[in-house]
C-alpha cells in the first residue's frame, strides 16, 4: 500500500457538471482526487493511483450498483485496494440507496442531488483519512474503539458548534438590519427642509418599525429556523449516541415481553420495519391501517404504537385520540413515523401528545433507539 499520507478519492460519473460543486470541494481538500467518466478510466486509476474511497456518482442508482460489481469482476485487485465504496444519490432514491448498502454492496451512501449538506462529506472523508494515517500499512477496516467513539462524540457535539454558528449569524443579521436603518432615516433626514418636530416624527416611525417588524421577524425566523435545526441534528447524534453506547455496552437492554403495533400502509416499509424489529429481539403486531389496529386494541393494549402519518382508511389523528382516551392505554407510547413533506400532519399529531417521530425510510439503529427509549420510559414509571 502507499504511504498513509497519499490518501486518494476517485469519483465515478457521467453526470460531471451536476457534481461539479461537491468536486470543487472536495478537490479543495483532498490534493489526490480524481474524476473518471467510464468504467475504462476508473479502473485505471484505480489500479494506477491506489484508490482508497470509491465515490459512484452516476446519474442511474442501479447503473452504480451494476457498474461498481463490474470492476470488481473486471480485476481482483479492486476489491483490496479500495477501503471505503460510497453511493451517491437523490433523495428520491434514498430507499434504493439503502436497500444496495445494506446488501454490503457499499459501505455507506450520500445524497447529492439536491446538495444539501456538501460538508458533512469532507467529515466523513477527514475521518476516514485520518484512520488511514493512524494505521499506516495497516487494512483501513481496522478501526478500534476508540477512534469510533471519538469520532460519535464530535457529532454528538455538532449542536453546540452549529448553535454558536447560527447564533453569530443571527447577531450580525441584527446588525445588518439596524446599520441599514439608521443610514435610511440619515439620509432621509439629511438636509431636510422640515420643522425639527417632524423630523422627530419621522426618527421615531422609523425605529419603531425596525424594532416591531423588521427585528421581530427576523428574531422569529431564527427562531424557527433553530428548532429545524434541532430537529435535524437531534435525529444524528442520537444515532451516534446510541452507536456509541452498543460499542461500548454489547450487550443491550432486552424486553422480551413488551407489546408494539405497526400501523403502516405501505408493506415493503412495513415488512422491513418488522424485520428489523425482530432482528433486535422484538416481536409486533402488525396493521396496514386504522380499522383492523382499532379492533386490535380493543382487546390487545400494546406498550408502543408506531403509527404512519398517511393511513388509507381514516385519519391517524383520530387513532391518537382513541388511545389516548382509553384508560388501558394511557401508559402507551406513541412514534408517528413520517416523510420529509409531512410537516403539517406531522404538527398538528405532535399538538395531541405524539411520543417521538420515526423519520422515513426508517434507519434500523434509529428505530433500535426510539424503541429501546420509551420501553426503558415505560420501565422506570412502573
Amino acid at each position: 500500500m502507499l504511504n498513509a499520507s497519499r490518501f486518494s478519492i476517485l469519483l465515478m460519473t457521467d453526470a460531471v457538471e451536476d457534481l461539479w460543486s461537491l468536486s470543487n470541494l472536495i478537490k479543495r481538500h483532498f490534493a489526490r482526487f480524481y474524476i473518471a467518466k467510464n468504467e475504462e478510466e476508473a479502473l485505471s486509476i484505480i489500479l494506477d493511483k491506489k484508490i482508497d474511497v470509491l465515490l459512484m456518482g452516476l446519474k442511474n442508482l442501479r447503473e452504480n450498483e451494476a457498474c461498481f460489481l463490474h470492476l470488481l469482476s473486471s480485476n481482483k485487485n479492486v476489491d483490496k485496494i479500495l477501503s471505503r465504496r460510497i453511493l451517491l444519490c437523490s433523495r428520491e432514491e434514498l430507499k434504493d440507496a439503502f436497500s444496495i448498502c445494506n446488501k454490503d454492496v457499499f459501505d455507506d451512501y450520500f445524497i447529492v442531488r439536491p446538495l444539501y449538506d456538501p460538508y458533512h462529506i469532507l467529515l466523513r472523508l477527514r475521518f476516514l483519512r485520518r484512520v488511514k494515517n493512524n494505521r499506516d500499512s495497516r487494512d483501513m477496516n481496522a478501526v478500534n474503539l476508540d477512534d469510533l467513539c471519538s469520532y460519535f462524540d464530535q457529532v454528538m457535539n455538532s449542536q453546540d458548534v452549529l448553535d454558536e454558528v447560527n447564533q453569530d449569524s443571527y447577531e450580525k443579521l441584527l446588525t445588518i438590519v439596524s446599520f441599514s436603518m439608521e443610514k435610511m432615516k440619515q439620509n432621509i433626514l439629511k438636509n431636510s427642509t422640515l420643522p425639527k418636530e417632524q423630523q422627530k416624527q419621522i426618527s421615531s416611525i422609523i425605529d419603531h418599525h425596525a424594532e416591531s417588524e423588521l427585528i421581530k421577524e427576523v428574531s422569529a425566523h431564527q427562531k424557527s429556523t433553530q428548532q429545524q435545526l434541532h430537529a435535524v441534528v437531534k435525529d444524528v447524534t442520537d444515532i451516534a449516541q446510541l452507536k456509541k453506547d452498543r460499542l461500548e455496552h454489547p450487550k443491550a437492554d432486552a424486553f422480551p415481553d413488551s407489546n408494539i403495533l405497526l400501523i403502516e400502509n405501505d408493506a415493503l416499509m412495513r415488512d422491513n420495519i418488522k424485520e428489523n424489529l425482530e432482528s433486535a429481539g422484538y416481536s409486533a403486531q402488525v396493521s396496514g391501517g386504522a380499522t383492523h389496529a382499532i379492533q386490535l386494541m380493543r382487546t390487545w393494549k400494546p406498550d408502543i404504537v408506531m403509527i404512519d402519518v398517511k393511513l388509507p382508511d381514516m385519519s391517524p389523528l383520530y387513532v391518537i385520540n382513541t388511545i389516548k382516551n382509553d384508560s388501558g392505554m394511557r401508559h402507551t407510547r406513541i412514534l408517528l413515523l413520517a416523510t420529509e413533506g409531512d410537516k403539517e400532519n406531522t404538527q398538528e399529531a405532535m399538538k395531541l401528545g405524539v411520543h417521538g417521530v420515526l423519520r422515513k425510510p426508517v434507519d434500523r439503529d434509529m428505530l433500535i433507539y426510539k424503541i429501546n427509549y420509551n420501553l426503558n420510559l415505560l420501565k422506570a414509571s412502573g
